[in-house]
């Protein structure tokens, strides 16, 4: 019985995770193009920022109800708010509305995130659970990615109508709930929720220095997130550096998805047989190599043209490959990591401060990639990213250092 319902968990988080997910690439895909943005992307920087400056704001709020009032209830509400705010997406071309409607997605995303990782904490063995964190932070990248490819393709399909694209991944999302709704169950609700919401329990997790060190490195994570899908959206929208259709780059984007489920799990596996520091470091050191290889194939490129930029980079495949592959065992591990020091009755509040974290990643990264595209073009934005990877390869060193520091410490 105890295996059928966590089976049951499982497929529940992950499924209801990666429609939600998708429906919210979809959205990322087609929006530019739906709101006739061609030149000056900082205003479509700006719309895309309202989604995580809003969950920022209230997603602390959230963590607290989660772990008041219990995870399957807020879930609940934040993917039925999701699905219908893409509803209503497809209602307008108000840049008003829309970031208002954005706003009120990020509020969604935070309760949905939050929720969603506490229950997988509740219930996910410690010696199971960085495979459990892998296959949630696996289907999570699959749904954007697949999202994001699926709106490539919409803007194809329905370049006449693209606010189908919109009741299309609210449709997606809808179903996540239901799937949800008939299958979560809380049966260790009572013995994990605190007695009310206060604002102490929201400080202690905040004054813990293992959950702060756990969770930058993310912001630089989602700043990297935010540089490329952002980068792709407006070279896709305006056939420039890169030079990619949007039918070629689904197929991309598809075929790089394919491998995050298997990958995922592996790297959550040997987190837990391991050590969860090694397998983030591992990670941690793949960014810093793929932004780096792209930075130099940027650079050797003999002029500014798209496709010789391209065919510039394509030649160092093999190590964009192998970079890659190590970038994918940040997630498992990192999450991992942040589950296993979260306290009982906190887990909502902890994980709304790495919700805070992802959140910041891509309000100040989406559009300050933006503004750096209109501003310095191709090379401007390789640049950021790349300092961007050489950042996160610094906070980890010092969460080296201090994980060391304290191992020296005599024991009181």
């Amino acid at each position: 019985m105890h295996d059928r319902f966590y089976l049951r968990l499982l497929s529940s988080l992950y499924i209801s995770t990666f429609f939600i997910r998708a429906s919210f690439g979809i959205m990322l895909a087609t929006l530019p193009i739906y709101l006739n943005i061609t030149s000056e992307f900082i205003g479509y920087g700006i719309i895309s920022a309202a989604s995580p400056l809003f969950e920022m704001g209230t997603v602390l709020f959230i963590g607290a109800v989660v772990d008041r009032y219990g995870r399957k209830l807020v879930l609940l509400s934040g993917l039925t708010t999701a699905a219908l705010l893409l509803f209503f997406l497809a209602l307008t071309q108000n840049f008003y509305l829309i970031f208002c409607l954005n706003a009120a997605h990020g509020i969604a995303a935070g309760a949905i995130l939050v929720s969603s990782l506490a229950l997988l904490t509740d219930y996910a063995p410690e010696h199971q659970r960085g495979r459990e964190m892998g296959a949630f932070d696996a289907f999570n990248m699959l749904g954007w990615v697949v999202g994001y490819a699926l709106g490539a393709l919409f803007l194809e399909f329905f370049k006449n109508n693209l606010g189908m694209t919109f009741l299309i991944a609210g449709i997606m999302a809808l179903f996540g709930c239901l799937y949800c709704y008939l299958n979560i169950t809380e049966p260790k609700k009572h013995d994990i929720l605190c007695q009310k919401i206060c604002s102490r329990n929201i400080i202690d997790v905040l004054k813990q220095r293992s959950i702060i060190l756990l969770t930058l490195p993310w912001f630089i994570v989602f700043m990297i997130i935010g540089a490329v899908m952002t980068f792709l959206t407006v070279s896709t929208a305006q056939g420039g550096i890169l030079s990619i259709s949007p039918v070629l780059l689904s197929g991309i984007i598809c075929a790089a998805g394919i491998v995050l489920i298997t990958t995922q799990v592996i790297y959550g596996r040997l987190s837990d047989k391991y050590g969860r520091l090694p397998i983030m470091l591992i990670g941690t050191l793949g960014f810093v190599g793929v932004m780096t290889v792209l930075g130099i194939g940027y650079g050797l490129a003999p002029s500014t043209d798209g496709e010789a930029v391209k065919n510039s980079i394509i030649r160092f495949w093999p190590l964009l490959g192998i970079f890659g592959f190590m970038a994918l065992a940040f997630g498992p591990s990192a999450l991992s990591s942040l589950a296993d020091e979260a306290a009982e009755t906190k887990r909502g509040v902890t994980m709304a401060v790495y919700s805070i974290v992802i959140s910041a990643g891509m309000f100040i990264g989406v559009p300050a990639v933006a503004a750096i595209f209109d501003t310095y073009g191709g090379p401007g934005v390789l640049t950021f990213m790349i300092a961007c990877g050489i950042a996160m390869l610094l906070l980890m060193i010092a969460r080296y250092i201090q994980l060391k520091h304290q191992k020296k410490q005599p024991t009181i």
